[in-house]
């Protein structure tokens, strides 16, 4: 997902650059390998300079292999959190077609309440009965799937619709989708 930052509604004071910290510590401050990001770009409209700003500041986390700690409020009336902003350098394809943009991925960090660890020490094991009775349930639902056993409903009717024209009928019969359910007998 891509965002454009913008400071139109909120003052510049609202959003605010706080610490630089090593990228490698990224799952420590997270509590997790996995996170859900944003690539994001500077709007040069609203500061003159903004974007010369950026790209140094996304060049020296680069080098450095740093992100940038910083706090965040998405729109006014909003409460701010806090996010790390991960640099990304722009990748290219041999034919120099850009795959990634250079930018900075938002990464929305947790507060201290959220993270905790979840102990999973009683595991409890299937009894040979409960795999019996899945095995039974899933042989139920599998069968041989054939795609020529359903017709496609909308293919169908373009095709009655050509036959109509072709023969100078007034109006084509229906064509009846099979794959549906039958809600009528509800």
């Amino acid at each position: 997902e891509t965002v454009t930052l913008s400071f139109s509604r909120a003052p510049p004071s609202k959003n605010c650059f706080l610490a630089l910290e090593y990228c490698k510590h990224l799952k420590e401050v997270t509590g997790t390998e996995t996170v859900i990001s944003r690539v994001t770009f500077l709007n040069s409209l609203y500061f003159a300079g903004s974007t010369t700003l950026f790209n140094a500041l996304l060049m020296k986390c680069l080098e450095r292999e740093v992100m940038a700690l910083c706090r965040y409020t998405a729109r006014r009336n909003t409460p701010p959190c806090f996010v790390a902003l991960v640099p990304q350098e722009e990748e290219v394809d041999e034919q120099k077609v850009q795959i990634a943009p250079p930018g900075f991925h938002v990464i929305f960090l947790p507060y201290a309440d959220d993270k905790r660890n979840i102990d999973f020490t009683a595991k409890v094991p299937a009894s040979r009965e409960q795999v019996d009775k899945m095995k039974e349930i899933i042989q139920k639902l599998r069968f041989k799937y054939r795609t020529d056993s359903f017709e496609n409903p909308v293919l169908q009717q373009h095709f009655r619709n050509l036959e109509a024209l072709a023969l100078d009928m007034m109006e084509p019969e229906q064509a009846e989708d099979l794959t549906s359910e039958n809600y009528w007998w509800v």
